[in-house]
């Protein structure tokens, strides 16, 4: 079935609003709400192009979904895109966080307060799995790609190596992998 034609490119107001959104809505992490408002209830791209995005955004220093915004919206607007993307993702976080500062100072020793917070961690724990399932359901299926993928969620996962060395290791082997002539992996 073909995915439905992309939405035009959004208009300065529209990229500062929608990433405004993303960081107001965006708790426990802002990539689902970034990877829904971009690609399906925006449409402003693909699938297989927020990966590319994303991609991209974690070779970079900094937040991943900054780093995304800056990309996506210095491409679309230049200087002034990237800017108020990154600003609209940060506005509302950063007041609730200073709020939160001054709310966790006065209440954190109510045991209500703890029990919520305890109670968001699966939550947020959801939210990521629920987008890693679905940025793995767009990855083309190739063995190169599963076994750069297997790497490392072993580095990361289970040796719990830092993310440079992790870098350091899986780029290289990746590229080489990508040589590997494409056998599509058992579905």
């Amino acid at each position: 079935m073909p995915e439905p034609p992309l939405s035009p490119p959004p208009s300065l107001w529209q990229l500062f609003y929608n990433f405004a959104w993303v960081g107001l809505c965006g708790f426990g992490g802002v990539l689902p709400w970034a990877r829904q408002m971009m690609v399906d209830r925006r449409r402003w791209v693909t699938e297989a192009a927020f990966n590319e995005l994303l991609t991209t955004g974690q070779f970079f220093p900094g937040p991943n979904i900054a780093n995304v915004g800056i990309i996506y919206g210095r491409r679309l607007h230049g200087l002034p895109g990237a800017a108020l993307a990154v600003f609209g993702l940060y506005l509302f976080p950063s007041l609730i966080t200073v709020l939160a500062g001054f709310a966790y100072a006065k209440w954190w020793s109510h045991t209500v307060v703890q029990q919520v917070f305890g109670a968001v961690m699966p939550i947020a724990t959801g939210l990521m799995l629920g987008t890693t399932l679905r940025l793995l359901k767009a990855m083309p299926r190739t063995v190169a790609n599963y076994s750069a993928f297997v790497l490392t969620f072993v580095l990361m996962a289970v040796w719990v190596l830092p993310l440079w060395i992790v870098l350091l290791v899986c780029i290289p082997c990746s590229l080489a992998l990508s040589y590997i002539p494409g056998k599509k992996a058992p579905s």
